[in-house]
């Protein structure tokens, strides 16, 4: 099993948690998800993750136009999330020092500029422990 952390502006992945499909024009990026792997939901701009599921398809391709963006995003996968509600959401920033996948911390935008980064396993028990906390404040 992968985890995932893809990332978006937040109409766009709100839209894409609605379809139950994420989309790139970059299969080295995409090309490798499996039904079953984690995928935690970024949002770019406000640094934060707004949901968490699993991909319940694996990488395919698909021309048909069914997100909001100009572009039809070919290569794609589906996945299920569950939002973690708005007063729950986590902020990234916080937890860029403790990311294992983050290896430059000054830069850590970069990780995340190709709207999809394979991240660890303690990068994603990382994630759900913090959005666990969050629920339980």
């Amino acid at each position: 099993m992968n985890y995932w952390l893809i990332a978006l502006p937040r109409e766009d992945m709100e839209h894409c948690i609605k379809v139950g499909t994420f989309g790139a024009h970059r299969k080295h990026a995409i090309g490798n998800v499996q039904k079953g792997d984690k995928v935690a939901c970024y949002i770019t701009k406000e640094s934060k993750i707004i949901a968490l599921g699993e991909a319940t398809s694996s990488y395919y391709m698909d021309d048909k136009k069914i997100f909001k963006a100009d572009g039809t995003f070919p290569d794609r996968f589906d996945f299920h999330a569950l939002p973690l509600g708005k007063e729950n959401e986590i902020d990234f920033k916080t937890m860029v020092d403790d990311l294992q996948f983050i290896t430059n911390k000054f830069y850590w935008t970069v990780y995340l500029r190709n709207g999809i980064a394979k991240i660890s396993r303690d990068d994603w028990e990382l994630i759900n422990r913090r959005a666990k906390q969050l629920a339980h404040a």
